[in-house]
């Protein structure tokens, strides 16, 4: 679950002194962070030293052994000195290990992560036997290797990239799957980008700076034996890549993608194990910073990150490149912002157009004030068709959470204290008796959910939509049970209140979630809930204000109960990491209104308004209920009438790389069920003897 105390990008820094040995016990205040070498605010800060201070999850390390670009003989050399290094200690690892094992037609791997040494030096040493985690790509018949100028290279040209290249993006969305910080040790020198056969588009950049720092691994490419063709200079390569027209194949180098992660290329000559035994003795001691991105409208905006250290002669080391993206924050709505006077000359002037061009019209707004029910109904009456109607249910809806115009505020004295003693007691009454003596009962709920426009091009996951306006797509009508003062539906009870979660009749279109919205309790437990909150003696309970109501005017107090007197849980299907299908569950502290008839104490409105963080995936979860004279068995009683339940929250899109499906949060999107109750019986169960009735005998 995402922390709301940390901000949305991650780092791991690794500090050292001139001597080249880590520096442990820096503070936040040591740290300077610079986004295009502007300064950047540290949002969170963790200092880990392998003793006093160890991360929750420890370090793995990751080695993988190149077959594909080793020559022969250094594939054996390769697997000695990864055996060596395993079997040392009398094989106790410093850090839980994982070894894959590259070849043309699979990529391969211990079974987990271990720090039994000897167990996996065994399994390195029989090689065959490791379990497959994917195929590479296929050779055709007839399609071989071959090894020209001490290096080795593949027939048809560029099959080396491809395979290396989907083997390591593999690897990182498998670990992007995993908590912790990772070292991957990329034992050979990397695949020959400039042969061919290396998707070398902008898009391949983005997507392995991003996903590796995802993961949170350091990449060092570890090799004791000379690059031959590959030894280009790197370093002229870790400019800032801002677009297709800078890309060249080899951006996707290993020496690039393992410097830009914060490793880079291991001096292993001589002694290949004990170099990277080194950087794993080290592995503990490392800092982790992160920060909110500044606001951007570039998809895959660069910034070149730097973090560095105010003591002299010390360097960090961390990931030098991350891409922007508009979706990283909530944009605002294009629509124009209008009181309920101007929407009301709005609608007078559009008497004379046709529906459609009436409800496209209504999708352009939004309101500053609340539209009452009474005006929701009269303005209705008066729209040309279907959509414009729709329509205006969705501004209408949008705007209940709002304050009412000034006009529909009475100008009545406030409450003493008095008053509000005796009004409160009339309402407690009316909740013990009242509510608690319904009999049981059964209801219609007629939902109507409002969505935002959908997106047709899955590409465009990145991008933000300022077009935010809510447009009807399901009506369902399900009978609702009230038996024992309880609300009983087929919803699921775990993900009470209120959850936006996965439709099951809907495919992942195009990569894109759809989604439902599911409220609960909308009957007696949430306004249960919301009166026993709101008279915690840890929480607030002021009389507002007076405000017109159908028929008189209501009493309008406002609560707020913190989370450690909340029993109200909000959730959504689903987390984008790992895969798109973690729920979202978080109890929340909550605040609304609760608008009282002074007369008879009944609640005849609440809202109840989820206090969220705002880092978080979800940014809004907000219910509001109306009550109204119902007919129960020919009896008169206060139950439901309208119900409104909306939601804010991240999109899950599912992407498929390298060989790979997961998911990544795209923009926010709103949700709106708009709710009416009716279709009241009286609920029973009867017996009766039937006539002519005869035991069957024993």
């Amino acid at each position: 679950m995402p922390d709301p105390a940390q901000g949305m990008i991650r780092v791991d820094v690794v500090v050292r002194d001139k001597s080249g040995n880590p520096v442990a016990g820096l503070k936040q205040q040591d740290f300077m962070l610079r986004d295009n070498a502007q300064p950047g605010k540290i949002v969170s800060f963790q200092a880990f030293d392998g003793m006093t201070a160890k991360p929750d999850t420890p370090v793995e390390v990751i080695l993988v052994i190149d077959t594909v670009n080793l020559l022969s003989e250094q594939v054996s050399a390769a697997k000695s000195a990864v055996e060596k290094l395993l079997r040392a200690n009398h094989g106790h690892l410093a850090q839980p290990v994982s070894v894959f094992l590259l070849s043309p037609a699979v990529l391969s791997s211990t079974l987990a992560p271990s720090i039994d040494g000897d167990t996996l030096a065994d399994q390195v040493a029989r090689g065959t036997d490791l379990p497959v985690v994917r195929p590479t790509v296929v050779l055709q018949p007839g399609q071989t290797y071959r090894v020209t100028g001490g290096s080795p290279a593949m027939t048809p040209e560029g099959k080396a990239n491809r395979i290396s290249l989907n083997a390591l993006g593999s690897i990182v969305i498998e670990e992007r799957r995993k908590p912790g910080r990772k070292l991957l040790f990329w034992i050979g020198p990397g695949w020959p980008v400039d042969s061919g056969g290396c998707d070398a588009s902008f898009d391949s950049v983005t997507e392995f700076s991003t996903r590796i720092r995802e993961a949170r691994i350091t990449i060092w490419s570890a090799t004791a034996w000379p690059f031959g063709e590959q030894g280009f200079f790197y370093q002229d390569l870790l400019g800032p890549v801002k677009s297709a027209k800078d890309v060249k194949a080899a951006h996707l180098a290993l020496a690039v993608l393992a410097t830009q992660s914060g490793g880079g290329v291991l001096n292993a000559a001589g002694d290949l194990g004990r170099r990277i035994d080194e950087q794993i003795q080290q592995a503990n001691a490392f800092y982790t910073l992160t920060f909110d991105p500044p606001r951007t409208q570039e998809v895959d905006e660069y910034h070149g990150l730097e973090v560095a250290v105010a003591e002299p002669g010390m360097t960090a080391r961390t990931s030098a490149v991350y891409y922007d993206e508009p979706t990283y924050h909530d944009q605002p709505s294009s629509a124009q912002r209008v009181t309920v006077a101007q929407l009301e000359q709005m609608l007078e002037t559009a008497r004379v157009s046709g529906d459609k061009e009436v409800a496209e019209k209504l999708s352009g707004v939004d309101l500053t004030e609340r539209m009452s029910s009474a005006n929701l109904r009269s303005w209705s009456a008066r729209l040309p068709g279907r959509r414009s109607r729709a329509a205006l249910v969705a501004v209408a809806d949008r705007s209940v959470f709002l304050s009412p115009p000034p006009s529909e505020i009475p100008g009545a004295a406030q409450l003493d204290w008095v008053a509000q003693r005796r009004m409160i007691s009339r309402t407690l009454e009316y909740l013990n008796k009242t509510m608690l003596k319904l009999p049981d009962f059964s209801a219609t709920r007629t939902t109507i959910q409002y969505d935002e426009p959908e997106r047709k091009d899955p590409q465009l996951w990145k991008t933000v939509a300022m077009d935010q306006s809510l447009h009807a797509t399901k009506t369902s009508k399900t009978t609702v049970l009230f038996r024992d003062g309880k609300e009983v539906t087929d919803a699921v009870p775990e993900l009470a209140w209120l959850t936006p979660k996965i439709d099951p009749g809907k495919e992942r279109k195009l990569g894109v979630q759809g989604r439902l919205l599911d409220t609960q309790g909308t009957f007696g437990p949430i306004l249960a809930m919301a009166f026993a909150g709101a008279a915690n003696i840890k929480s607030e309970f002021v009389f507002s204000h007076w405000e017109q109501g159908t028929d008189t005017p209501l009493a309008v107090f406002r609560y707020a109960v913190p989370l450690e007197a909340s029993e109200f849980q909000v959730g959504f299907c689903c987390l984008a990491d790992p895969d798109g299908t973690i729920v979202f569950r978080k109890r929340t502290g909550y605040h609304g209104e609760i608008a009282i008839d002074p007369a008879t104490g009944a609640i005849l409105r609440l809202t109840v308004i989820a206090d969220l963080e705002p880092s978080l995936p979800m940014l809004m979860t907000n219910i509001m209920v109306e009550y109204g004279p119902v007919i129960i068995g020919g009896k008169t009683y206060i139950g439901p009438a309208r119900s409104v339940s909306i939601s804010r929250q991240r999109t899950v899109t599912i992407l498929n790389e390298w060989g790979e499906s997961f998911g990544v949060y795209g923009r926010f999107e709103t949700i709106l069920n708009d709710v009416a109750f009716g279709e009241y019986h009286v609920f029973r169960s009867e017996s009766r003897m039937l006539p002519g009735y005869s035991p069957v005998p024993d």
